[in-house]
């Protein structure tokens, strides 16, 4: 997997991280294909997986940030 060629704040970073992941997931649906799964469960699933991987993201990094303070506050 190449890293990104454009600072965050460039219009093409996002598309960029699309093209760089796109490989890696088209490879995970044919192998998920290859063992019998069909896309009627593949596609529900990979937004079931995003979305959930999002929401776990946002979660640590709140109590990242509540750890955090709290380290403060006991000083």
């Amino acid at each position: 997997m190449k890293p990104p060629r454009f600072k965050a704040t460039h219009p093409d970073y996002d598309l960029e991280c699309e093209e760089v992941l796109e490989p890696a997931l088209i490879a995970a649906i044919e192998e998920a294909r290859s063992v019998g799964w069909n896309t009627d469960a593949i596609w529900p699933a990979l937004l079931s997986l995003i979305t959930n991987l999002e929401l776990a993201e946002i979660e640590n990094q709140r109590t990242d940030r509540q750890i955090a303070g709290a380290r403060l506050d006991l000083r």
